[in-house]
């Protein structure tokens, strides 16, 4: 568990120093192990892709009412973070909070940014999609 927490910590120093000078630095996803990615093509588009199954499944699970952002950060498990804005899942992981703690601390992310978290009703949309796109699961 420890090797994975350093190699975590690797990826956030790298991050850094890769987008200390970049317009928005802090734009990315934490996954739940800790580690960053860029969000390529969106973070839409980044979620989608780390969710691992057909984009038209996922959106004909979504339901109508909800913002696939949300919906997207549930199903991953992942945070979607911008210097003024963190999408988080209802249960952020410990490794999660680390590595946004390290983003603040490194001043990429504003004080007093926005922390909105899928609710309830995201977790039980989700928890029912994944039964039906992955029964194995």
């Amino acid at each position: 568990m420890e090797v994975q927490g350093k190699a975590a910590e690797v990826k956030v120093m790298e991050f850094l120093n890769a987008h200390r000078e970049d317009e928005d630095p802090c734009e990315c996803v934490i996954l739940p192990d800790g580690s960053i990615e860029e969000p390529l093509p969106s973070h839409i588009g980044k979620l989608t892709e780390l969710a691992g199954a057909d984009p038209a499944v996922l959106h004909g699970h979504m339901e109508k009412s909800m913002e696939p952002l949300f919906w997207l950060a549930e199903y991953t498990g992942c945070m979607s973070v911008w210097q003024t804005r963190v999408v988080s899942p209802s249960e952020a992981t410990q490794a999660q909070e680390d590595t946004l703690e390290e983003l603040y601390d490194a001043a990429l992310l504003a004080p007093g940014y926005l922390r909105e978290n899928a609710g309830e009703n995201y977790r039980e949309s989700v928890k029912k999609a994944k039964k039906e796109i992955r029964p194995d699961a």
